[in-house]
């Protein structure tokens, strides 16, 4: 037996070798794959438990809706495809759910992190993986990664985008042109705020090379630099310059990957969604391919519908005239001011936004000035990366508050400030770390156990900002500044049981009763009127959310009541419906006939107000 044991111990033996020999050779890529493990673990942590933010059910919706009909086509109200067509696949293999709507973005963010890999030539290995660890442990994009929003799809995308970029530039390998080519249109396909970060990088770039033409060191002037560097540059190049027609074919190779993946997540499928857009007719990405020579007729009705001349990728903005259709209705109300520049004005939308990045980025904002100052005055050669990044993350915070469509989107706008930032604030924590190796290389304990101290305080407080913001209760709490007014409070338990229901049940299994006319109101006056597919159509939609989102991922079938006799006969007869639901503030609701047979919960469908009471039967409660 010993001898079978011993035959056994050498292959694992030899394994664990293996990879220990692996982390002490790359040490840096090591640190950076620990820490995006540990990233992608935080983002899945109770993944679903909350319930649907207002903006994560309207597009979560519609997914479900292509995922049905196999119909689709863009609308900036939604913003880009890419989620849309992620999540549609998942739906085929996991169901819809919240945990499975937020899965592409927790992938996605969870690997943003490993971009830190992307700049190892500019960055010293312990900025790398300060960069990493900052990137994978933010509160913000802890937050945003565990949210159906598309802003860290763009950031991550973008971010990476420019890391290829650099790449590029560091090695003059045409893949990294191909690989930054996609990530720009993924990004582009995510939302329609991808463009600014070109607007941001032109900013920071201007400022860059302002610096360096004004007083450059070692060179005669300005233009000198300029006309040198441009040697430096075709000179690297070697013999490939000498060959035009290897740019030229590539130049072309980019331009066909880029139109083909931008064709592909655009095109309509089915001839779009009824009611919401209306693209050309007889657009359909799958007809086309079926008929190579419709292909051209496709590529270019859909950059025309998206784009140019009279597309929507930047008419997003007017929300009111497509989504939110309902003046009055609160999610109307809480929006509504923020296309009004004397109600909310630019310095209050900055001033949020800067204290925000203060609250939840506190690490990445300290240590950011810290590396900036550090690098432009204190380094022996500033590296124009970080100096870069710095001033794209000013720009970002200039620019965005100008760019709202609602007054609170300077929340998940931060992520485009944090990312860039990241850079500067690994540089600044990174002086930290080469603090604590220089003492540990002297066996100076003071200045060892002082730099120690240092990272485990940052350590605490990124994590405890990170927890205490990303995670249940504090993830729809009023109280958290990441939290946006459209999600919902309490945590919607009755949604277990409708779940329930809608698998079981043989007839009606919700009816959604509002007895009230005005704009809150629950059920329309005039359902035949309804243009668009929301189903039930029978509902004020946008005052309703998230729980049109949950009637449709459970395929409950859902009615309208709008007078209480009514109801009081439906819920007094011989097949009364498992549940209805009702709004708290309608004072038409039959509380008394109703509790008779069924047991009230009331839920916060918004951060406060906006109360929602729905009424499970007690066969219900009782199976």
């Amino acid at each position: 037996m010993a001898e079978v044991a011993d035959a056994a111990d050498p292959p694992s033996r030899d394994s664990s070798t293996r990879i220990r020999a692996a982390i002490a050779e790359h040490p840096m890529v090591a640190a950076v794959l620990a820490f995006t493990a540990v990233g992608l673990l935080a983002r899945f942590i109770l993944l679903g438990l909350r319930p649907a933010h207002w903006d994560e059910a309207r597009v979560a919706y519609w997914v479900d809706y292509t995922f049905e009909t196999g119909r689709f086509a863009y609308n900036s109200h939604t913003h880009g495809p890419v989620i849309q067509h992620l999540s549609r696949y998942l739906f085929g293999i996991l169901g819809p759910s919240d945990t499975t709507i937020r899965i592409p973005v927790a992938i996605i963010g969870g690997l943003l992190p490993l971009s830190a890999l992307l700049y190892r030539e500019h960055l010293r290995d312990v900025e790398v993986i300060v960069l990493s660890g900052l990137l994978s442990a933010n509160a913000v994009l802890l937050y945003y990664s565990r949210f159906m929003r598309s802003d860290l799809l763009v950031a991550t995308f973008m971010f990476t985008a420019f890391g290829l970029f650099v790449r590029f530039y560091d090695t003059r390998r045409i893949r990294y042109l191909y690989a930054a080519t996609v990530c720009i249109v993924l990004a582009v396909g995510s939302k329609e705020n991808a463009p600014l970060y070109v607007l941001t990088w032109l900013g920071a770039g201007a400022i860059i090379l302002d610096v360096a033409l004004y007083r450059p060191r070692n060179y005669r002037g300005g233009l000198d630099l300029v006309a040198t560097k441009f040697a430096h540059f075709r000179s690297r190049l070697g013999a490939v310059r000498q060959h035009p027609r290897f740019y030229v074919g590539h130049a072309i190779g980019i331009a066909v990957v880029a139109l083909a993946l931008f064709t592909v997540l655009f095109a309509p499928r089915g001839g779009g969604v009824d009611g919401i857009y209306h693209p050309p007719e007889g657009l359909s990405l799958w007809a086309a391919l079926g008929s190579p020579l419709k292909i051209p007729h496709l590529v270019w009705d859909t950059l025309t519908y998206v784009v140019y001349p009279t597309g929507e990728y930047f008419a997003f903005g007017d929300m009111d005239a497509v989504i939110l259709d309902l003046p009055g209705s609160p999610v109307v109300e809480a929006t509504a001011s923020s296309t009004d520049p004397e109600a909310v004005p630019y310095l209050s939308r900055l001033f949020a936004m800067g204290g925000g990045l203060l609250s939840k980025a506190p690490a990445v904002v300290g240590f950011g000035l810290v590396g900036v100052l550090y690098e432009r005055y204190l380094a022996e050669r500033s590296r124009t990366l970080v100096l870069f990044m710095f001033f794209a993350a000013v720009f970002s915070v200039i620019g965005y508050p100008l760019t709202l469509s609602i007054d609170a989107g300077w929340k998940w706008n931060m992520t485009h400030v944090v990312v860039p930032l990241a850079v500067p604030a690994a540089v600044g924590l990174g002086i930290v770390g080469r603090w604590a190796t220089v003492a540990y290389r002297r066996n100076d304990r003071f200045d060892l156990g002082l730099s120690a101290v240092v990272i485990v305080i940052v350590a605490l407080l990124v994590a405890s900002v990170a927890v205490s913001g990303a995670y249940p209760p504090a993830d729809r709490s009023e109280d958290n500044m990441l939290v946006q007014y459209g999600q919902p409070a309490d945590d919607l338990r009755a949604l277990d049981q409708l779940q329930a229901v809608a698998a079981t049940n043989a007839g009606t299994d919700v009816v959604v009763y509002d007895g009230s006319t005005g704009d809150n109101a629950y059920v329309r006056s005039d359902p035949g009127s309804v243009s668009k597919d929301f189903r039930p159509t029978c509902t004020q939609w946008t005052n309703l959310l998230p729980m049109n989102w949950y009637l449709a991922a459970y395929d409950a079938d859902s009615e309208c009541e709008g007078d209480s006799d009514a109801l009081v006969d439906r819920t007094e007869g011989d097949d009364p419906p498992p549940i209805v639901i009702t709004r708290d503030s309608d004072a038409t609701v039959p509380e008394d006939a109703l509790e008779t047979d069924y047991q009230p919960r009331t839920y916060r469908l918004r951060t406060y107000g906006s109360e929602a009471t729905i009424y499970v039967h007690e066969s219900v409660n009782e199976d």
